[in-house]
């Protein structure tokens, strides 16, 4: 793993469709060499107000919230926002909680990106990488977009299992110690996404596990 890695999309069992317990969140992405996670679980700050914590990893908030028309990341916020909201609703919220709005998988359709919505969004970051996207195309769409628009980037797992935190994370070109730095460098575009994604095999034993 490089220096200043962070998986920025990871969810525990406070998302209903995550078994991942918090203490073994920690474990692993400590085992995989990250610098630090985004908790972003589904529509609820929870995990934010337990007492996780480690020494050699930096726990950064966030929420994954469902708007109208998909989901997006709210980055460093602890508290709830609303959910159903229209995109610019909610990304005007997170800006006003002064966190960071990133379109998670805008374009896989399959699982709830804001889709044709993102091409009207100037105020927000692209998960270009996500690590849970069965196929590289959604991905490809996601990378070619910011590219042309000149936006900031993320990548992210969207890790709904143990095994599969880190396989998708975001390094930062300088380091960072704290929540307001790394805002500051995505808002920079000094972050790219690394790192791969689930194969369709292993998708459907995914899916088939957390939900069995």
């Amino acid at each position: 793993m490089e220096k200043n890695s962070f998986d920025l999309h990871v969810h525990s069992f406070y998302s209903g469709d995550c078994k991942s317990h918090p203490q073994n969140i920690i474990k692993q992405a400590i085992k995989m060499n990250l610098t630090g996670i985004a908790i972003t679980d589904h529509d609820t700050t929870k995990f934010h107000h337990g007492n996780y914590k480690h020494e050699s990893l930096i726990i950064l908030p966030g929420v994954e919230v469902s708007t109208k028309s998909g989901h997006i990341i709210a980055l460093g916020v602890r508290d709830m926002i609303e959910k159903r909201m229209a995109v610019e609703e909610t990304i005007e919220k997170i800006l006003d909680m002064n966190g960071l709005p990133i379109a998670a998988h805008p374009f896989d359709f399959t699982r709830k990106g804001i889709g044709k919505k993102i091409y009207k969004q100037k105020n927000i970051v692209v998960e270009t990488l996500n690590g849970s996207s069965p196929v590289d195309y959604f991905n490809k769409k996601a990378r070619k977009w910011a590219t042309q628009n000149n936006l900031p980037v993320t990548g992210g797992s969207d890790a709904h299992r143990i095994q599969d935190i880190g396989i998708a994370y975001t390094v930062f070109e300088e380091e960072v110690t704290n929540l307001d730095e790394i805002i500051e460098q995505i808002r920079k575009r000094k972050s790219k996404a690394c790192g791969t994604h689930l194969s369709l095999g292993e998708k459907f034993i995914r899916t088939f596990q957390i939900h069995f």
